[in-house]
């Protein structure tokens, strides 16, 4: 089994981000099917190692499609440069008590939300569990720019075809150079896919032909052609000669 989160939030929708995630398990992408929900609850562990029993709270909820809800502290630092967790802030109206930062894992949906300042900001996180078939296992790695404009969370460029290599695709993943943009600011995204499935994708698709139009011109995604939508990217390199042309053949 595979499993890749997408987190979604901010401070407002203006501004909201999506960042996609590969789970690993042990080292490995390949995650039994009997240790997705460790590998779940190993993942919400991390970020909040206060909570008692957490990953048992986090798997007994995946096991009882129910939810798990606790209060998310604040981390200090004391005089002695040790970490410490403050109790955040609770009000209460019309009999309800209501946390200043809260969390919630739905095990049914699979989901896991994190409201801070009473709700003004928040985050949700989604974890897809897929099993692939070894024949059509490949892998993706994408330039994904976080909220390019206002209600636009995610764009994400592809540059290479889907690889079949585990190790090439990292290689390729962490020699990617990114744009240097002032805005938005731009990562590498590695993830875990369905080659078959992904290749029908209109998204992959679209890629694909900007990538065959950078070779068809002699241009790279770092050129001057380049736009962050891929849309006006191919519009950008329909314009251009091509290399047949530039050398009069």
């Amino acid at each position: 089994m595979y499993i890749i989160t997408s987190t979604y939030g901010g401070t407002d929708w203006h501004y909201s981000r999506t960042i996609y995630e590969q789970l690993k398990s042990n080292g490995s992408y390949n995650i039994g099917k009997e240790a997705v929900p460790e590998a779940i609850a190993d993942d919400i562990a991390r970020e909040f190692p206060y909570v008692e029993n957490i990953r048992e709270k986090i798997q007994q909820a995946l096991s009882e499609k129910n939810c798990f809800r606790f209060a998310i502290k604040t981390e200090d630092t004391d005089s002695e440069g040790k970490i410490t967790y403050e109790d955040c802030e609770s009000c209460e109206m019309n009999g309800q008590i209501y946390l200043e930062q809260e969390a919630v894992f739905n095990g049914s949906e699979l989901t896991f939300s994190r409201d801070y300042a009473f709700g003004q900001v928040s985050y949700l996180t989604s974890y897809y569990v897929e099993d692939i078939p070894d024949d059509q296992l490949g892998y993706i790695v994408t330039e994904d720019f976080l909220a390019p404009l206002k209600g636009v969370p995610l764009v994400q460029r592809l540059y290479h075809d889907i690889f079949a290599d585990l190790d090439v695709a990292q290689n390729y993943a962490e020699g990617l150079k990114l744009h240097e943009l002032r805005y938005p600011k731009s990562i590498v995204t590695f993830l875990v896919c369905n080659r078959q499935e992904t290749s029908l994708q209109p998204w992959y698709q679209r890629e694909m032909e900007a990538i065959r139009l950078m070779e068809k011109t002699g241009q790279t995604y770092l050129d001057d052609s380049f736009c962050i939508f891929t849309k006006t990217h191919i519009e950008n390199l329909k314009k251009l000669p091509t290399r047949r042309q530039l050398n009069g053949k």
